[in-house]
């Protein structure tokens, strides 16, 4: 899940990178670019991917509650926060 986390951030900053390169920012302005609305698009699904998966995680089959990162045996530590105001973070 960390690295859908990490994902959706780096999605982000391609989002903001692509609104700066063409300088609309403005989804609803027909000349809104292309890639920025497939971006957008797949940071939702990430979004809603990992909603899904922290439900599901967070009730074990006997319905009990659980940590999520234990039973993915995932790292204790979060994925670094990726600073989107300079582009060349997400790379």
């Amino acid at each position: 899940m960390d690295d859908l986390g990490r994902t959706m951030r780096l999605v982000e900053c391609d989002i903001a990178a692509e609104e700066e390169r063409a300088g609309i920012f403005d989804r609803a302005d027909v000349a809104y670019p292309v890639m920025a609305i497939a971006l957008a698009t797949r940071r939702d699904n990430l979004k809603v991917t990992i909603a899904s998966l922290a439900k599901g995680l967070a009730t074990n089959s006997d319905g009990h509650q659980e940590n999520a990162l234990d039973r993915l045996g995932a790292r204790a530590e979060p994925a670094p926060l990726v600073d989107c105001r300079a582009w060349e973070a997400c790379w």
